[in-house]
């Protein structure tokens, strides 16, 4: 299937309520395709910034394709996710990452966070692509990672879906920031994840209270999507007489 077949099996499948969304990360500004435009471009703005997961947001409503640079990243975490490298150093996040009622209660803990969404190296990529999985194609913008907003019962059939054949397990990731969670630890892991995401990347990406965020690797997601039809959707239980505890 083309990425467009994709998004759209996706869709009318499962009644997703977005268009999934594609990341492709690229190494250096050389290797940017034709034709794609640079974030912000409409803007008037001449230094156009704004938050990782809100370009991401962006593209959930049908922005994009358009590329992003380190110029352009207001956050930090955002940054670090795109492999463009930290803002400040890190013991600058103190300030406003560390205490009660912010992120972290200690450094130590920040820094565990980090290593544990096995971060890219500072300044491995140069630029990422974002758009729309149904705008995006198998050549030059052919997406690295697929980005999947939908309910729990939703997800549950695509990575039902996933597994079917070959009885994998999909293991989720939380307790960091939403765009590192997706991006990176797909990326090295090669498998897909969900998660519940953070406080500020689901304000970002505007998820609802009851959504939830798929991450597959783009070449994992034809055997989800292909498998789509051949999954159990009924429960069996209510061919049973079951007793209920009081």
């Amino acid at each position: 299937m083309t990425p467009e077949q994709l998004s759209q099996t996706l869709v009318q499948s499962e009644g997703l309520a977005c268009n999934p969304i594609a990341v492709k990360f690229v190494t250096s500004l050389s290797d940017l395709p034709d034709g794609v435009k640079k974030f912000g471009a409409s803007s008037g703005e001449r230094t156009p910034k704004s938050f990782l997961c809100a370009m991401w947001g962006d593209c959930l409503r049908g922005a994009g394709p358009f590329y992003t640079t380190r110029e352009h990243q207001v956050c930090g975490g955002g940054a670090i996710a795109a492999g463009f490298g930290c803002l400040l150093p890190i013991e600058v996040a103190e300030k406003f990452m560390i205490g009660d009622g912010k992120l972290f209660g200690t450094m130590e803990a920040l820094r565990c966070s980090l290593a544990s969404t096995m971060p890219f190296e500072d300044g491995e990529f140069e630029a990422q692509i974002v758009g729309p999985l149904s705008a995006m194609n198998d050549d030059a913008l052919r997406p690295d990672v697929v980005l999947i907003v939908c309910k729990p019962f939703q997800g549950q059939h695509i990575l039902r879906a996933y597994g079917f054949d070959s009885g994998e397990l999909v293991h989720g990731i939380a307790g960091g920031s939403t765009c590192e969670m997706v991006s990176s630890y797909v990326m090295k892991t090669g498998k897909p994840t969900f998660t519940l995401g953070d406080t500020g990347g689901n304000a970002g990406l505007s998820l609802a209270p009851d959504e939830l965020l798929l991450a597959f690797p783009y070449d994992k997601l034809q055997t989800a999507v292909g498998n789509l039809p051949r999954i159990c959707r009924t429960s069996s239980m209510h061919r049973h007489t079951i007793i209920h505890e009081r």
